[in-house]
Order: structure tokens, then C-alpha cells, then sequence
């Protein structure tokens, strides 16, 4: 006899973000039920970052030997080692492995279903002989990497983002399609390891990004040796007997490349499984297909129904977290469970780094009121100690100094971006950072010089200019 059960929340799919959202909701007084499903991606986003962030590490650090000589040290070429590399990035990942095992999630009041699933009707879900009829679902599905439809790119073997973590030897010659972060970040990584790279941001260069600090970020990483060939596209992968040929077309006309490998990164597109979800009929993007039409809550087209993580087509590990936690929070009757994409920093883990806070297309896109400040990230004490002479600082600062927009590239890019996604959660303004106390040679002193900046260019009231005056008659 079929089983009826009506937990608050039922999270589909048992990868790493399931999980913890599942231990979240039942931690918060939720009844829970966890269906592990064929297909969810068993790495999730958060454990899949880390270990990337431990191979970007390594090959910072041998970045630092090579360049060791511009801080007065013995420089010498890195030796690395791929097998050791990798070793170590799989036990720093393995810190944020999931905590999945069935006993202990059912010791802690989850009920965990496994096997194939699928939507009965609008409201229920049938997992086995269970019918599960819940006050939410979640869909934790994850994605998957984008593949480009390019002749010849099925008849050789080629990366991606997450099965090139696996790679334990030197490649000779790589070629990194795409114009994501982890493009260019496992880019640099790559060239600064010993392998000869050519970056093709087939599809646009670090979309979403100001273009004014991604070009100071491409200079930097040419001025590296990285070769990034923003001007063309691949267009067909032609196999051969030793290596593999990339076609290329140039505003000059057809090119080509002798590569020995190839690494697809061209971001990832929502698993939506047509057996689990047919029956729901949800709506789709207009603008991506094969991407749910979700709202800022994750809220799909049925009222029953959220997506998060890959599933919302939301590929950065902190903010599906917030989207977990946010789910759970509206749930319970706390807040509107929306998130607010002009206070969700971005961030993309090169050398410099590149972080941007809300999203701005230049100054033609100001609205009225609002101006563009400039401080440039080499000046301050913090960079001229560290001996790296690149960066800079850009804000978009409403009349009152409302912080509507901010973009750094350089040392500390992450931390000033985290400094003011705190700023403008809690509604202070870009003078309210001029009373900041930083440490000395703190690279947020950027911040601060911007802060004086915008304070000196605001007219002051009569009474305000005559109080210093006046007090020169006070005893």
C-alpha cells in the first residue's frame, strides 16, 4: 500500500547543497524528507570551489617563487609536481565533503528516500510507493557543464572545470574555451604551473564584470605571458595523429592552433530532469531555455516549487547558500526569502583578483544623481609593500553616498567588496566609511581616500562652514 506523507519541506537531490539545506530546515524545527535521486551532482558547488581555490594556491605559490626577486629574495623556476598538487587540493576539498551518510541524517530527524522520482501532478511527488505531498519542494538538482556545439569536439577527449581537478601531469600546450571565471582562473593557474595557455572567451570576456577593471585584469595577465585571444572564436576541433588542431576565426580572416588539450569552461546549465518535472509544466527563461524562470526567491512558476543552487541556474557556492538559508527563513514566516542581486557580491579568484558588488554597464548607464569614483588600488601602503602595482577601485555613489555599485580589481579586491557588501546591507553610505579605524598598510585604505573624496566635494550648510569661526571666540 502506497505511504502519504506531508513533511514542510521535501529537498530533491542529495549533493552537497540538498544536504545542508535539508540539515538547516530540520535544525530550524522543520519536518524534512530528503529524496536522493540518480543524476544530483554528488560534488557540490561548495567543495568543488575549494578544491580549485587549493589548486589555484599552489600555483600562486609558485608564482611567487618565479617572481620571488621583486621583494629582494633568491627567485628560482618552480618544479611542481602534478600528483602531489592535486593530492592536496582532493584533502582540502575533503574538509567540505558532504555529511551524507543515511544513518546520521536520520539520526537527526531527515528522512531520507532514495530511487527514481517524479511529480505525480502540480503538488505531490512520487518517490517508490511514497507519495510525498509537501508544504515546499526544493529542487537541488545542481547543473552541469556547458558543451558547445563545435564540429570535433566530441572525436577528442577534453576538460572540464571539474573533471580537469583530476588531471596529475603537466600539459604541454592548453587551450581554455570560455570567457567564465574558472576560465580564468584555471588559465592563469595552468600557465603559472609550466603549461603554454591560450585563453579564447568564446561567448564574451567575464560577462557581467565592469569592463573597465576586466581590462586592466587582461592586461595584468598578458604582461604574465598568458595568451588570451579575445578577438576570435573557436569555431571547429580538427583531431590528428599527435595533438589536436583548433580552428579559429580573426576579424583577419581563419586561424589556427597545435594544442595538446583542451578545457571546456563555459559555465553551467541547470539539471532538469524531464521525468522528475514534466509534470509541472514550469516555465522557462525567455532569454535561456534551458534555464528555469525563477524569481528572486528561487520561487518557479509553481507556488509549491523553489529552485536553488545549480538547479536556479546560480553557480556561486556562498550565494546558493544564502538562497538555502533565505528558503528556510520563509518558511518559518521570517522576512520575504528574497535575494537582492545588487547586494550579492561576485568574485573571480585570479591574481589580481577581480570583485564586484551589484552590476553596472559603464557610465552611460548612471541614473540621475549618481557619479563614478576612481582610486587606484598600487597607491595605497598595503600594495607597495606587497610589490603588486596593478589595480583599482570603482564606485558608483548615489547624491547622498548610497553605495549603488562597486568593481575593484588588484590585492584585496575581495575584502573591499566584502567590506562594502557589509556597508550596504546595513544601509551605510560612503561617508559613513570615512570614520573607519583600518590597520595600518590595510588595503581597504582605498576606501577610505574615496570616502574623504566624496565628503570634501559635498556642499556643506552655512552654519556648518561658520562653526569653525565661531569657534575661536569660544574660551
Amino acid at each position: 500500500m502506497a505511504d502519504l506523507i506531508r513533511p514542510d519541506l521535501c529537498v530533491i537531490g542529495a549533493g552537497a547543497l540538498g544536504i545542508d539545506l535539508a540539515l538547516l530546515a530540520r535544525q530550524r524545527g522543520l519536518d524534512v524528507v530528503l529524496v536522493d535521486i540518480a543524476g544530483t551532482e554528488l560534488v557540490g558547488p561548495a567543495q568543488g570551489s575549494l578544491r580549485r581555490a587549493a589548486f589555484l594556491a599552489s600555483a600562486a605559490r609558485a608564482q611567487a617563487i618565479r617572481t620571488a626577486g621583486h621583494v629582494g629574495l633568491d627567485a628560482a623556476p618552480p618544479k611542481p609536481n602534478f600528483r602531489a598538487i592535486g593530492e592536496h587540493a582532493v584533502a582540502v576539498a575533503a574538509t567540505a565533503a558532504p555529511r551524507d551518510a543515511v544513518e546520521r541524517l536520520a539520526a537527526l530527524g531527515v528522512a531520507v528516500l532514495e530511487g527514481a522520482a517524479g511529480f505525480a501532478d502540480q503538488r505531490s511527488l512520487r518517490c517508490g510507493d511514497t507519495t510525498i505531498r509537501a508544504r515546499q519542494f526544493a529542487l537541488a538538482t545542481g547543473a552541469q557543464p556547458v558543451i558547445p556545439a563545435l564540429p570535433g569536439l566530441d572525436d577528442v577527449p577534453y576538460f572540464t572545470p571539474e573533471t580537469i581537478a583530476d588531471n596529475i601531469r603537466k600539459l604541454s600546450h592548453l587551450v581554455v574555451i570560455g570567457g567564465s571565471p574558472q576560465a580564468f582562473e584555471l588559465a592563469q593557474a595552468y600557465h603559472r604551473l609550466g603549461s603554454m595557455v591560450t585563453l579564447v572567451p568564446q561567448g564574451g570576456v567575464l560577462p557581467g564584470f565592469e569592463p573597465e577593471l576586466v581590462a586592466i585584469l587582461l592586461q595584468v595577465l598578458r604582461e604574465e605571458g598568458l595568451v588570451i585571444r579575445d578577438e576570435a572564436e573557436v569555431t571547429a576541433i580538427v583531431p590528428r595523429n599527435q595533438g589536436t588542431g583548433v580552428t579559429l576565426q580573426t576579424p583577419a580572416g581563419e586561424d589556427s592552433l597545435d594544442v595538446s588539450h583542451i578545457l571546456v569552461a563555459m559555465g553551467r546549465a541547470p539539471v532538469l530532469d524531464a521525468a522528475l518535472l514534466d509534470k509541472l509544466k514550469l516555465r522557462r527563461d525567455r532569454l535561456r531555455p534551458d534555464h528555469l524562470l525563477v524569481g528572486s526567491d528561487g520561487q518557479t512558476s509553481n507556488a509549491r516549487v523553489s529552485a536553488i543552487g545549480g538547479a536556479a541556474g546560480q553557480e556561486h557556492p556562498h550565494v546558493a547558500a544564502r538562497q538555502a538559508g533565505l528558503l528556510v527563513e520563509r518558511l518559518l514566516g521570517q522576512g520575504n526569502g528574497q535575494l537582492d542581486p545588487h547586494k550579492l557580491p561576485r568574485f573571480v579568484a585570479t591574481e589580481p583578483a577581480l570583485a564586484q558588488l551589484g552590476t553596472f554597464a559603464g557610465d552611460k548607464s548612471l541614473r540621475a544623481g549618481q557619479s563614478v569614483l576612481r582610486a587606484n588600488l598600487a597607491e595605497t601602503d598595503a600594495a607597495r609593500a606587497m610589490g603588486q602595482m596593478q589595480g583599482a577601485v570603482r564606485l558608483v555613489i548615489g547624491s547622498k553616498g548610497a553605495i549603488a555599485g562597486a568593481g575593484a580589481v588588484g590585492p584585496g579586491a575581495g575584502e573591499i567588496i566584502a567590506m562594502l557588501a557589509l556597508a550596504v546591507s546595513r544601509g551605510l553610505t560612503l561617508g559613513d566609511l570615512a570614520h573607519l579605524a583600518l590597520p595600518q598598510s590595510s588595503i581597504g585604505a582605498a576606501l577610505l581616500e574615496l570616502a574623504d573624496r566624496h565628503l570634501a566635494q559635498q556642499e556643506q550648510p552655512g552654519w556648518k562652514r561658520r562653526l569653525p569661526a565661531l569657534a575661536r571666540f569660544l574660551p
